[in-house]
């Protein structure tokens, strides 16, 4: 059975990894419980992801294990115009894989999250070329925070899904770049992973959570110490909870980051800046450490 959900982006993915289904630190945990590995990280994922998913996951009460060698078909191919080909034309294909199948009915008897940077965000959006409904990344080509402005910088690049509207693209880009900014992203995170912790926690459900890495919270948490106010016609002061209330509600904010244990021991990471299999490795360790200092595993059998 499937008893641990992983849920988190590239980082628990195990993106750059040789043979990601047997390297990534959530394989590794598995094997070493006896457990089929239900992974649902996605690249490129946000936060908003990981919340939706959790939810997804646990109210569907099937559980699933990640298939060892999914296969992808190529079901619809669409052409469209395109700025970007000389001609004009360009072709948009629909590649569904599958990664998953079901191992029973039930929950997971524990979540493992593996939080992703607060600038992401994901929409829900219908193709301007096949019609369909799907979920997608609005993420980063390059990002660098101004910290003055705590807008990201002129020269951050934002990746915006080219299926939106090319009418729309250049709104969705300045809604990124300067409408969102650290402190709302980081705000919003952590409604996130209240949202997550919980409903997890009403569920009766065990969790565990990391940060892919601590770069992008350790150095704003002192914001949330920072006066905020509601404003309609009036202004008000708001009960955004400060830095020591969250910090007790979430105390892994504080926590050494993925990405940085790798850094630390100078553990080997990829040309696309992802840890590889030693730093899985340790990784690895550090959650069944958890897991049976929690005594979590003791709910696996």
């Amino acid at each position: 059975m499937s008893r641990i959900l992983w849920l988190g982006c590239s980082f628990t993915n195990g993106l750059e990894l040789p043979d990601k289904k047997v390297q990534r630190f959530s394989a590794k945990v598995c094997k070493h419980f006896g457990q089929l590995e239900w992974n649902e990280a996605k690249v490129g994922a946000g936060n908003d992801y990981i919340q939706r998913y959790v939810f997804n996951s646990v109210l569907q009460n099937k559980m699933h294990y990640s298939v060892q060698s999914g296969t992808a078909e190529t079901i619809r191919v669409h052409e469209y115009n395109s700025k970007k080909q000389a001609d004009g034309r360009g072709k948009y294909m629909q590649v569904h894989t599958k990664h998953r199948e079901s191992c029973g009915e039930g929950a997971p008897k524990l979540v493992v999250c593996m939080w992703s940077g607060i600038n992401r965000q994901e929409i829900l959006r219908k193709s301007v070329i096949s019609n369909d409904w799907s979920w997608c990344i609005n993420s980063w080509g390059k990002f660098s925070l101004d910290p003055k402005t705590l807008m990201a910088t002129e020269d951050s690049v934002p990746y915006v899904d080219p299926m939106i509207n090319y009418r729309h693209t250049e709104y969705m880009r300045g809604y990124m770049k300067y409408i969102r900014n650290a402190h709302y992203n980081l705000r919003i995170t952590i409604g996130q992973m209240l949202a997550v912790k919980y409903f997890l926690q009403a569920k009766g459900i065990n969790q565990l959570h990391y940060l892919f890495s601590h770069g992008q919270y350790r150095p704003l948490l002192p914001m949330l110490d920072w006066e905020v106010s509601e404003n309609t016609n009036n202004w008000w002061r708001s009960l955004d909870p400060n830095r020591e209330q969250i910090v007790e509600e979430l105390p892994f904010l504080e926590s050494e980051g993925f990405y940085d244990l790798c850094t630390r021991k100078r553990l080997k990471i990829g040309p696309k800046d992802h840890p590889l299999e030693d730093g899985h490795e340790h990784m690895a360790r550090r959650i069944i450490e958890d897991i049976k200092n929690n005594e979590f595993h003791k709910e696996f059998n």
